[in-house]
């Protein structure tokens, strides 16, 4: 039941991007910014619309990570609860797969 609730809090915080606000933060690696405003708002798409979910990317259920192929580059999401420690609940990273 904790799983569900989890995953419903993380679906939330990843269907609202790219409005994401204090106390929460969504967190762009360098090699992911630097692709430019229109692939990052593709990239923006694909992370909140993503559904793929599957025992081996999610085997607790939390909906906290997730893989997808873009431009034929492979990139990595994934959601942190920091409990309100540093002030933020909630981080969601976005990442390409090459600098995990």
């Amino acid at each position: 039941m904790l799983a569900k609730k989890i995953a419903k809090r993380n679906d939330l915080l990843r269907r609202s991007l790219p409005c994401i606000y204090p106390p929460n933060l969504a967190v762009l690696t360098k090699g992911v910014a630097s692709l430019g405003d229109g692939e990052v708002n593709e990239i923006f798409k694909k992370v909140r619309d993503f559904s793929e979910f599957t025992e081996g990317n999610n085997p607790w259920g939390e909906h906290d990570f997730g893989a997808f192929q873009y431009n034929g580059r492979k990139f990595f999401w994934k959601i942190d609860d920091y409990g309100g420690h540093e002030g933020y609940n909630l981080i969601l990273t976005i990442m390409l797969a090459e600098e995990y």
